[in-house]
């Protein structure tokens, strides 16, 4: 769902399209704040393994709520 053209990789575009279509539309800043912070590598874009970190951090801390 999130990695829509199958890379490997989730970009800011495909984050944005995915939250919207699970009814949470995320604004600019919004966005900008959730890739930093899973974009660990700092390449611009977020890996399957960033994904899971996010994802298991954010389960636990809520830091993206």
């Amino acid at each position: 769902m999130f990695d829509r053209d199958g890379n490997g990789y989730i970009t800011a575009a495909e984050l944005a399209h995915s939250m919207a279509k699970l009814g949470h539309a995320l604004t600019a800043e919004e966005l900008t704040g959730m890739i930093r912070e899973a974009d660990t590598d700092g390449d611009g874009r977020i890996s399957y393994q960033e994904f899971t970190q996010a994802i298991s951090s954010a389960a636990f801390d809520n830091s993206w709520a």
